[in-house]
């Protein structure tokens, strides 16, 4: 009889201990798990993202002295550059070539403007400058540009 009590309080406790076990991996998975995250907080310190390189486009860069309206309908003015359709408002970052890569910034240029077809497939880019002798001077010249949303 003894010997059955004893059985029947390991019985109890064990299923005690099954209950709190049960009760507790509930209670975590309600919270949610914690491990997860420092195990992606610890992967993401041993391996960084990396950061995004920028896009070039390697195009012909022409210059433009017209006075008038732009095609967004803004007066011509220095800082501004015609290009494709697609980037009108958009930053262009214009670079020297440098042996085939890009080399120090020449300028940072807003897109409102368009051209002839070479300027709207955007193989080229027509910067806007104040004088004509300006426009020859610069010429027509490989460059490097980066576009900034």
């Amino acid at each position: 009889m003894e010997r059955m009590k004893g059985c029947l309080l390991l019985c109890c406790l064990v299923l005690v201990f099954m209950i709190l076990d049960g009760a507790l991996c509930a209670a975590l998975d309600a919270m949610g798990s914690v491990t997860p995250d420092l195990e992606r907080e610890k992967y993401l310190e041993a391996n960084p993202p990396e950061e995004e390189k920028p896009v070039y486009h390697s195009m012909i860069a022409t210059a433009y002295c017209l006075d008038g309206t732009t095609a967004t309908g803004t007066h011509t003015r220095s800082g501004i550059a015609a290009s494709k359709r697609e980037w009108f408002g958009k930053t262009a970052k214009v670079y020297w070539n440098d042996g085939g890569q890009p080399g120090s910034l020449m300028g940072e240029y807003i897109i409102e403007d368009t051209g002839g077809r070479a300027i709207r497939n955007g193989s080229v880019i027509d910067i806007w400058m104040p004088t004509e002798a300006e426009c020859f001077d610069f010429g027509r010249r490989v460059v490097f540009v980066e576009i900034i949303d």
